[in-house]
């Protein structure tokens, strides 16, 4: 810790822009390298009925949730002024998490995700990520241009509450423990969920770290862990106010990381690149145009819902967040839904075959 102090004191802005880069670095290899994804586990499960990924995204959870809850007590942290407890408006999180899931199926992949694959070079993320920053930033600011008009609504007030209730950490625990067993197979395999341990923990250590700038280093950041949907539209924010670098805050910083880390991932990981993608001519997958629009979806959607399925899923869970799981649950329900109907129409495609190794 003396030498963590050291180095913040002598460059305080260098510190906090390498240890957030290392974080997202961290975050991108590991997802990369396993393929981490919470639409890819639905799709396995669909298509091949092989629960692998989601194994390992239940795994993730469980340990963010008990890592962010060591780390809370031991540092004191107070996850009651998040974002994810502080004016909560559950009919816009379950309407956000509705669109955020079928923009996710339909996209092929959530926020994360897409950075990922544009890190191999997926030109098609791009643009869904475009969409997505796009409408995030108008989501918000339509948010804050119009706040007033929109909670002068009686049913929007109905839903709303200023401080979010928090779930029992035994009740969450038990039944992602469950859940977890279920999807194994067999007990032996989880070693095998040993990326959504890493990822877990990392979700831990962001909370400790934007905690750490706060307190010990008394930069202007908010606690937070590992989210996507706001930093991309902070991003497209970033051009619109032509270059003011006082908008590159911690997640912009974050996702920069991810995008290096999975891209250098992709070239010792080269089986899940673009080229060696699968034949799709035999089946109907979205048009760009589609995906662009699935991308739009999530902007939107994780805005209403104060998250994506790493923002909610995993950071906002690990706090023990209610609204943080309606958030996740109607994201997955959503993205079921949206996936059943699309292996119907032969548009739901996967290119690579996630099962335990024997």
């Amino acid at each position: 810790m003396d030498f963590i102090n050291g180095l913040s004191e002598a460059n305080p802005e260098r510190f906090f822009l390498l240890s957030t880069l290392i974080f997202g670095f961290l975050y991108g290899f590991i997802a990369q390298r396993e393929q981490f994804c919470f639409s890819g586990g639905i799709k396995d499960f669909i298509l091949f009925g092989q629960t692998k990924r989601t194994a390992s995204l239940i795994m993730a959870i469980l340990t963010a949730i008990l890592a962010t809850q060591y780390f809370g007590y031991k540092l004191e942290i107070d996850f009651l002024d998040t974002r994810y407890f502080s004016n909560v408006n559950y009919l816009f999180i379950v309407v956000g998490g509705i669109l955020f899931g079928y923009g996710m199926m339909v996209s092929d992949g959530c926020s994360s995700r897409h950075l990922i694959k544009l890190a191999g070079r997926d030109i098609d993320s791009l643009f869904v990520l475009l969409a997505l920053g796009i409408f995030s930033f108008i989501t918000y600011t339509t948010l804050a241009t119009f706040n007033e008009i929109i909670y002068s609504s009686a049913l929007v007030n109905y839903f709303q509450q200023i401080e979010a209730t928090k779930i029992s950490l035994y009740f969450i625990v038990t039944v992602l423990v469950l859940f977890l067993f279920k999807s194994l197979g067999k007990f032996k395999n989880i070693l095998q969920t040993w990326d959504g341990v890493l990822i877990g923990l990392l979700v831990a250590f962001g909370w400790a770290l934007t905690s750490y700038f706060i307190n010990e280093m008394f930069l202007e950041e908010t606690l937070q862990s590992l989210s996507f949907v706001y930093p991309l539209g902070k991003v497209i924010e970033y051009g619109y106010s032509k270059f003011e670098t006082t908008i590159l805050i911690f997640p912009v910083i974050v996702m920069i990381g991810v995008l290096i880390g999975a891209f250098v991932s992709s070239l010792f990981n080269k089986k899940y690149s673009k080229k060696q993608m699968c034949d799709t001519t035999n089946q109907t997958p979205p048009k760009l145009w589609h995906k662009m629009a699935g991308g739009a979806c999530m902007g939107i959607g994780g805005m209403l819902a104060i998250g994506c399925t790493v923002g909610q899923g995993l950071s906002g869970l690990s706090t023990l967040s209610l609204a943080s799981l309606i958030a996740i649950i109607s994201i997955y329900i959503s993205a079921y839904i949206t996936a059943y109907f699309m292996r119907k129409n032969n548009s739901l495609v996967a290119c690579f075959y996630f099962d335990f190794k024997q």
